[in-house]
């Protein structure tokens, strides 16, 4: 029966799920404003205009669109980055830098599977209008700390530069198409695939020989002294001296026992355009959180502006962490006098307790029987 399911990819949260939920997001919360953050609200649904200006028209695919009576082809929103790079090159312009977090729900049309929903939860934050490798340490650093405030003991944040991917690809000029088709094979990690592709192109063998390394380049600075061809390439050199400058900075933090250089790592969204990253769980085959620098993107609107931020799944983390809070005493009232009960369950309220009333006018003995089912709960029957 339809009217009992919700629609493909949806789901319903039930209360313990509310409860790990909300309490990752009251510690992101207060992680965020320690450093500055604000919290700010975007609409839960912009015009596409908007959406494509930012992530690029390869969304679309993945986007839930609809019309407004107007005409307008409207869509909710696939991530909050581009609204936010909306909202400041629309409101924010005279003071920067500025310092914004968010914790929204955003929707994909995407096959669900475990950990992928149609509609999913992220926390993130943006820094705009801040250039250079410390603000984009102090945003690396912020994601690192909230993972482990949240109680994440194994995971690593994986680092690179896009600047030196796209540097490679733009010195032979290769088509639009075959860049894209590159670009997901090293995502992916298909190294057979890379490999037989590249052999079709007529490009450099040096060149061809650095792209195939990619996916398999990870680990510490080591990683830098492993490319082929690099030196070769002004702007990709250029680049990889913004990652060690990044590289250390985050030395100064003293994260770097969670860092990884990780040169495939190139993030989807066409509006990366320096120092990217993406956070790991051994215990979850997906990845946690990922952002990166974004320059470019509030020209879209009219801002020239530089900017860096990230986003984690709030899912992807309630499924990883225990992030249950110690559950505060609760009190089970009931008795004959329901004058007295209600007075008595305000009593202990303002106490800092939590109080239910017995509105169904239950024995002693069946409501003792409902306290010992269940943890840190007590009885207070009174009689007349």
């Amino acid at each position: 029966m339809k009217k009992r399911e919700v629609p493909k990819g949806l789901r319903d949260m039930l209360p313990e799920e509310v409860k790990v939920k909300r309490n990752i997001e009251r510690k992101a919360a207060r992680l965020f404003n320690s450093y500055g953050y604000q919290e700010v609200i975007t609409p839960t649904f912009e015009f596409l205009e908007v959406i494509e200006s930012g992530a690029g028209k390869n969304i679309r695919g993945e986007l839930f669109l609809f019309l407004d009576r107007e005409g307008g082809i409207l869509s909710l929103r696939p991530e909050v980055t581009v609204s936010i790079a909306r909202l400041a090159s629309t409101h924010l312009r005279d003071e920067m830098p500025q310092r914004l977090f968010y914790i929204s729900n955003v929707f994909r049309h995407v096959q669900p599977h475990l950990a992928q929903y149609r509609e999913y939860w992220q926390a993130g934050l943006e820094l705009l209008g801040a250039p250079g490798p410390w603000a984009d340490a102090e945003i690396i650093n912020i994601a690192v700390r909230l993972l482990r405030e949240l109680g994440l003991s194994k995971f690593k944040i994986s680092i690179n530069q896009i600047g030196i991917f796209n540097a490679l690809l733009d010195d032979k000029a290769l088509s639009g198409p075959e860049r894209e088709q590159i670009r997901a094979l090293v995502e992916s990690k298909d190294l057979v695939e890379l490999n037989r592709v590249l052999s079709t192109m007529r490009i450099d063998d040096g060149l061809k020989e650095t792209i195939a390394s990619l996916p398999i380049l990870h680990g510490g600075l080591e990683v830098i002294k492993r490319i082929p061809y690099i030196e070769k390439n002004r702007a990709a050199s250029a680049a990889v001296e913004e990652l060690l400058q990044a590289y250390a900075a985050l030395g100064q933090y003293g994260v770097l026992d969670e860092i990884m250089i990780d040169l495939g790592v190139l993030r989807r969204l066409d509006y990366y355009t320096g120092l990217v990253f993406e956070g790991y769980s051994p215990d979850l085959g997906y990845g946690l959180l990922g952002g990166g620098r974004y320059d470019r993107l509030m020209e879209q609107f009219g801002f020239s502006c530089p900017a860096t931020g990230f986003a984690v799944g709030i899912d992807r983390l309630a499924l990883v962490l225990k992030c249950r809070e110690a559950e505060p005493h609760h009190c089970l009232v009931g008795g004959n006098n329901m004058d007295e009960v209600l007075k008595h369950c305000q009593e202990l309220r303002q106490a800092g307790l939590v109080a239910e009333m017995d509105v169904l006018g239950r024995s002693r003995e069946e409501l003792q029987a409902v306290v010992e089912s269940r943890d840190n709960w007590s009885l207070e029957y009174l009689d007349d």
